[in-house]
């Protein structure tokens, strides 16, 4: 094997690890909270790009609006 040839596997390692933000979301815990009495916490950031200030407030988006499909794409901001 040649030095400038990759392995199939070292393209897979290559390709995950330079992505840049994971492709994944969290559904959020809704049931936890009393609607729309919302405790102060840490923000969440949406699968809709939005900055919400917790995670209570993204269900509460959820319940009011026409985004009802909202995720948590990652703690913190986008």
């Amino acid at each position: 094997m040649r030095l400038n040839q990759f392995s199939p596997l070292a393209s897979i390692c290559i390709g995950i690890l330079g992505r840049s933000q994971p492709h994944w979301s969290i559904e959020p815990a809704c049931e936890k909270y009393h609607l729309p009495a919302c405790e102060r916490s840490y923000p969440v950031c949406g699968t809709d790009g939005t900055i919400y200030s917790n995670e209570c407030m993204l269900c509460f988006a959820n319940s009011e609006g026409p985004k009802t499909d909202v995720l948590i794409k990652s703690r913190g901001a986008c």
